[in-house]
């Protein structure tokens, strides 16, 4: 009975044991000295969404934190991320990108992110939820990391400590750029990765260093290669200003000059950072690699780089830039964004009075600000921070670490405030008074929205008062927290006083960029004229989502799928969000040689961008288009059919608009065979500014069928119609276009133009023509827009907005109908001369027998994936090279009847594979072999960091035994005594000799003394509290020491 007994209650012996713990463990991080560091995350976060809340971002309001880039690109990859997270698949490729491409570019600079692992969390009609709360978490860790660096290094104490984590998680540039939020890791892995360094050089400690740079890097190896210039910088300047101790802690060995030189402390220190970057760049390697690779598509050709030395501007505007509500803008004319609270200002010049501060840190600390500044204001200087190519937008990329720096030397100051007179502290606030009255009198600043250096407005005046009113307070808390008797109350001041300025700063720092650049409404909502407005991110999804779902849902076969109903000031990426593959793209990470070709289709495609406008039938069945998604609009009957349709989704107004998916029935799939000689045929392809879309769709059908039976007829026909002018003008000129060949190489082409100027109140060019047939009528009007846009009208009858050089369907037309075309001027335009004409229609006859002759060789696809397809291909005499419409790229491994052939490329962007008549089966699968080649080197980087770790866990071990050893021994000699004198029979009192000792301590402290005043009294009270507990404690030791002594002589 007893034994069962004792079995029922083991279960709860361990169950109580187990909370016992959780208890203890709960005690001791209760009790911790780093328990008050979670308020440098909440205090952060709380005010971030206290500034969300008054921007009425969602869920206070219908605003969201989508801004500019963020919500045209990056929201989309998150999408993907998310999908990915959550249904599966490779992050290797997309095909939801420009025909297809990799992934991994986009992912090594905007996805890699740990803290995108939220997104996964969050249900997908909340995604803009999700990017607020990533940015609040982001926020949050700065203050918890910089508290945490602030605390081992400096320890100012706790309320200084919470204030500087405040002033570090809300300066300008985190608040500013969390429309940009693949930056933000960086600023939440600096504090650790600088306190790794330092531990590195004091301590020969290398694990925090490689651990943190790693995560920068591999969240954005962009900022992580700024933060490695910082990290040079910063370890110059610590190791310099701390010489003398290190060589002291670490002399140099003895002996002949190289023992004596590879032994010296600067040289062992310096090896040893360098080895640990080598670690952190092998554990990189992958991300490294594939970001490079992504590069090799365009985006290292992408601008041209001006190294003229010149001053970005004038000094003073570094004083002006770190004062409250100092944001000017983030477009080009943009300064740097490094305010980071006034106390940063204050503390500053503090810094330099601080006795306790060395001379040399604060020389140190001199130059590394003036290479900060200088960095800022020379223009090839920040040319080498920016990775050699000026930034688009968006400047200063890398003033963090200014912020970062300035916000440590104030802490150097508070450390060392009460040393300082409260004379020199009330000269600091006046001179920065007099600057601020300097500032006001003559600062120029920029104004966002026209871009334009104006005299001081109200904005800039609001900045003054309040910068004013803060030195003023931050002058009078100033002065408690060096009084020793006032200090505990100041600090709480000083912290209350930083939260409520970086609330403000913060509030006016949002608000402003929204001025500049706008901000996405969270849902749709109804304008004026009661109609709903679909701009919003999830209004624009919901608007067609039920639609293309039926067709996601009905059609599991690879096809490609398009969208006419495109969300305004977005929405390129809009297939990442609903799942489908697509042409539309935009992305830094861009592949020039597909947005060039399907420039040259006659697609709204540039620079990095490409948009579904001036897709044709032709051109959609080509590249296999098989859906596209409109609004109120049924397509070309002799190539569409309706297959699904729905409602508009609306949420408060009821749509009476209809949402349809356009099936082509003639479109091809993925691959197909054309003539062998296409390749040669098509070079001109490959270069920019082809004349027209109509004549580069022509060129295109008759080089993939040359050698077939196939007419030979063009399928498109020129119209030519000749342009009247009405006030406006006609000018020539040619431009010298630069370009990159589809090898690299950097070409220039000679393109001629026409300029057409207005000169009067209503400039247009009309052009009159009547329709030769039954059927659609395209135009083109092949052009670089420099910016410039102009109205399509036709019977006066609004078309569109022309800017962006795309075919366009001017409507279908009875044979001998008049059309009067209408281009009507914004300002000026320029149209290439390439064509001798405009406007064209298409010869049905010849597309049905030209689509014909490459259905018959068209592949069909058994299996597929991101990175893969299989199927089977029959290639007729005359069509032996299966054309792909998968941009080319060095990873497609090609096998033709399981025998690997090397791709090769056609019109100078798209994969080919040579494969001989007959039937053959075809496999694709994609595999860089510089993939293969960085995931082997980041896994040896790995192997290596975790043998470091588990080296680290076992010296502290073996340093933790060796600690208990000691003390073992210790406790043992003095038990050892204590038996020595309980064996000696002549001294009765030995017995119990340790309890007698403690009894006498415990007798003499309750001893009275002499009158002693109160506050001595409270000194012994405490004093005799803490002797008593370490009595007790030491009781209890002997103790068990004599029970162990005792077992182990019986």
């Amino acid at each position: 009975m007893n034994k069962d007994n004792t079995v029922q209650l083991q279960p709860l012996e361990k169950e109580r044991g187990f909370f016992k713990r959780i208890a203890r463990a709960f005690s001791r991080l209760t009790t911790s000295q780093y328990i008050y560091l979670s308020a440098a995350f909440l205090l952060p976060f709380t005010i971030m969404l206290g500034i969300y809340a008054c921007m009425e971002i969602h869920p206070f309001g219908n605003n969201s934190v989508l801004m500019l880039d963020l919500q045209a690109q990056y929201i989309y990859y998150y999408e993907e991320i998310r999908n990915l997270l959550t249904e599966g698949g490779s992050f290797l490729y997309s095909w939801k990108r420009t025909l297809g491409g990799e992934f991994m570019g986009i992912i090594a600079y905007y996805g890699a992110s740990l803290y995108n692992l939220i997104f996964a969390i969050f249900p997908k009609n909340m995604t803009a939820d999700a990017m607020m709360f990533i940015n609040l978490m982001k926020i949050g860790s700065m203050g918890l990391t910089f508290g945490i660096y602030i605390h081992k290094t400096r320890n100012p104490g706790e309320m200084k400590t919470l204030a500087l984590s405040c002033m570090y998680a809300l300066c300008s540039y985190s608040v500013v750029q969390t429309l940009d939020p693949m930056w933000l890791d960086a600023l939440v892995y600096l504090p650790l990765m600088i306190l790794g360094l330092e531990s590195l050089i004091k301590e020969r400690k290398v694990l925090l260093y490689i651990i943190s740079l790693s995560l920068i890097i591999m969240a954005n190896y962009y900022i992580g290669y700024m933060v490695c210039i910082f990290t040079f910088i910063y370890f110059v300047y610590y190791y310099l200003t701390n010489r003398a101790e290190l060589i002291k802690k670490y002399p140099p060995k003895q002996g002949k000059f190289f023992r004596r030189a590879t032994s010296c402390c600067g040289v062992r220190t310096f090896t040893r950072m360098g080895l640990a970057t080598i670690v952190v760049l092998m554990v990189c390697m992958f991300m490294l690699i594939a970001a490079v690779y992504s590069l090799s598509f365009g985006k290292n050709n992408f601008q041209n780089t001006n190294w003229v030395f010149a001053l970005r501007f004038d000094f003073l505007e570094i004083f002006n830039k770190m004062l409250i509500g100092s944001y000017d803008t983030v477009r080009p004319e943009g300064l740097p964004m490094i305010y980071s609270g006034l106390l940063a200002l204050i503390g500053l010049p503090m810094f330099y009075m601080a006795p306790s501060v060395k001379p040399a840190k604060k020389i140190g600390a001199t130059l590394v600000l003036l290479v900060l500044i200088l960095s800022f204001a020379i223009n090839p200087a920040d040319l080498v921070w920016h990775g050699f190519n000026l930034p688009n937008w968006l400047n200063f990329r890398y003033s963090f670490v200014f912020s970062f720096f300035v916000i440590c030397l104030t802490a150097d100051a508070l450390v060392d405030a009460e040393n300082i007179k409260i004379g020199n502290i009330a000269a600091v606030g006046g001179v920065l008074l007099a600057l601020v009255a300097i500032v006001q009198n003559l600062k120029y600043h920029i104004n966002p929205i026209q871009s334009e250096f104006q005299k001081a407005d109200e904005k800039n005046l609001t900045s003054i008062l309040l910068s004013v009113v803060f030195i003023v307070a931050y002058m009078i808390v100033m002065y408690l927290v060096t009084n020793k008797k006032l200090e505990s109350a100041g600090s709480f001041m000083l912290a209350a006083l930083v939260c409520v300025e970086m609330f403000a700063g913060g509030l006016i720092n949002l608000a402003d960029v929204t001025r500049d650049v706008g901000m996405v409404k969270y849902d749709s909502f109804v304008e004026s004229n009661g109609q709903e407005n679909y701009t919003s991110y999830n209004s624009a999804i919901r608007r067609i989502e039920h639609v293309v779902d039926m067709v996601t849902e009905n059609d599991s076969s690879f096809y490609r799928m398009e969208s006419k109903v495109y969300r305004r000031n977005g929405g390129e990426n809009e297939s990442m969000a609903f799942g489908f593959n697509g042409i539309a793209h935009s992305t830094s990470t861009l592949n020039a040689n597909v947005i060039r070709l399907l420039s040259n289709f006659g697609y709204a495609s540039q620079s990095h961008w490409t948009k579904y406008l001036g897709g044709t039938p032709l051109s959609d069945s080509l590249l296999g288009i098989k859906y596209v998604i409109t609004k109120d609009e049924l397509l070309d009957e002799h190539f569409y059919e309706l297959a699904y349709y729905g409602a508009e989704g609306y949420r408060y107004v009821s749509s009476a608009s209809s949402i349809y998916a356009m099936k082509n029935t003639k479109v091809l799939p993925i691959a197909y065979g054309v003539s062998e000689y296409a390749a040669d045929l098509l070079n001109e392809m490959s270069t920019p500014y082809y004349p027209n879309g109509s004549e580069a769709q022509n060129d295109i059908i008759k080089a993939i069928l040359y050698g077939t039976d196939y007419s030979g007829k063009d399928v498109y026909k020129p119209i030519y119609a000749y342009p009247a002018l009405e006030d406006c003008t006609m000018g020539t000129f040619t431009q010298t276009c630069p370009y990159v060949d589809e090898n690299g190489e950097k070409q220039t082409k000679n393109v001629p133009y026409k300029s057409y100027t207005s000169n009067g109140d209503d400039p247009t060019i009309k052009f009159t023509f009547t329709a030769p047939t039954n059927g659609a009528i395209f135009a083109h009007f092949p052009m670089d827009n420099f910016g410039k846009s102009c109205d399509i009208y036709v019977n006066s009858k609004f078309i569109c907005n022309y800017s962006s050089s795309q075919i366009v369907d001017l409507g279908e037309y009875e044979k001998g109908e008049k059309l009067n075309v209408e281009l009507r001027l914004n300002d000026v335009i320029y149209f290439a001369q390439e064509s001798d004409y405009y406007f064209f229609y298409m010869d049905y006859e010849a597309v049905d027998e030209a689509l014909s002759y490459l259905a018959n060789a068209a592949i069909t696809v058994e299996d597929y994936s991101n990175t893969s397809i299989e199927g089977t291909i029959t290639l007729p005499e005359g069509q032996e090279l299966i054309l792909t419409t998968i941009p080319y790229d060095a990873g497609w491994n090609c096998y033709i009847d399981g025998e690997k052939v090397e791709g090769i490329k056609v019109m100078g962007a798209l994969l080919a594979i040579p494969a001989g008549t007959g039937e053959h089966s075809v496999e694709l699968r994609y595999m860089p072999k510089c993939y293969v080649v960085g995931l082997a080197v980041s896994t040896v980087g790995v192997a290596i960091l975790i043998a470091l770790i588990v080296l680290t866990i076992i010296k502290k071990l073996r340093e933790k035994r060796a600690r208990e050893a000691a003390a073992c021994e210790a406790a043992m000699l003095a038990w050892e005594e204590t038996v020595a004198q309980l064996e000696k029979p002549q001294e009765p009192l030995a017995q119990g000799h340790m309890e007698a000792f403690i009894e006498t301590e415990k007798f003499e402290l309750n001893v009275s003394s002499a009158p002693v005043s109160e506050e001595e009294k409270a000194e012994k009270a405490q004093k005799k509290a803490e002797k008593e507990k370490f009595l007790n404690k030491a009781a209890r030791f002997f103790r068990f020491i004599k029970g162990k002594f005792t077992k182990k002589k019986k």
